[in-house]
């Protein structure tokens, strides 16, 4: 009994193990596709713009619009990149941490999606907390974190949808960021693994697919968690829960001493 089930132990960690190649070599292809992208769209309105140059100004202008969008689309794929090694390598770290208003910081993300969501026929719906909540955090990780997570309910939520960013303070000093779409969901068999590395569950929408695990990360760091729950065909909601910063309580200068 106990050899069989050291075969079967052995048996599954080998499953596991190609289970994770499976994803890897997915993940290399996906990615791969996504930066061919951008550079073919870059070397052809680039030849286009040149031969145009002096006949039709309007056709330049508009390469050079469409290689710029691309050029930014590419350095976001390449961050990810980045990110993604950091991370691996337990190099990603958050820095300059200080005290900041995440309402602040969640308005002004939730506002840079509001006009694209608007081009894609998508209402988002940002509704501005009571009072303000001021939490630990490194402004620029935290502000990736919700670009990435309201960027994924823009991108898989289809015409006439909607997506909605809220933030409430709970009792137990946190503060809670819940970003809910009606967009194509997850499968139920996929859920637990979204956050996973290599793993993306929908092939067929633009995006490197590495997104949620780096956002994951950074939300460790700050001491904070994000769960996802989503059902196929009705949409998926992500909340992010982060300790609310406490100042610190002043000390009183100690008392002089007066002697007789």
């Amino acid at each position: 009994n106990e050899i069989g089930e050291l075969c079967d132990t052995i048996n599954y960690m080998a499953g596991e193990l190609q289970s994770t190649e499976d994803m890897k070599n997915d993940f290399i292809s996906s990615v791969s596709h996504e930066l061919r992208t951008p550079l073919t769209a870059i070397r052809g309105w680039g030849e286009t713009a040149k031969m145009s140059i002096g006949t039709d100004e309007e056709l330049v202008a508009r390469g050079l619009d469409v290689v710029l969008s691309e050029a930014d689309r590419l350095s976001g794929l390449v961050e990810d990149l980045l990110d993604f090694s950091r991370m691996q390598s337990g190099r990603m770290m958050v820095n300059n941490v200080q005290p900041i208003d995440v309402s602040h910081l969640l308005c002004m993300v939730a506002d840079m999606y509001t006009e694209l969501a608007v081009k894609q026929g998508i209402e988002l719906s940002y509704t501005p907390p009571v009072q303000s909540s001021i939490v630990m955090a490194d402004s620029d990780r935290l502000k990736q974190v919700f670009i990435n997570v309201i960027d994924n309910a823009v991108k898989y939520t289809e015409k006439g949808g909607l997506v909605l960013v809220a933030q409430t303070r709970e009792e137990e000093g946190c503060v809670r960021i819940v970003v809910k779409d009606t967009g194509v969901g997850i499968p139920a068999e996929d859920v637990e693994h979204v956050k996973e590395k290599f793993f993306k569950s929908n092939k067929t929408v633009r995006g490197s697919g590495i997104g949620l695990a780096v956002a994951d990360e950074i939300i460790k760091q700050h001491h904070g968690l994000l769960f996802i729950e989503s059902i196929e065909g009705v949409g998926t909601t992500v909340t992010i829960v982060l300790p609310l910063y406490e100042e610190p309580e002043e000390t009183p200068p100690p008392e002089e001493i007066v002697e007789p």
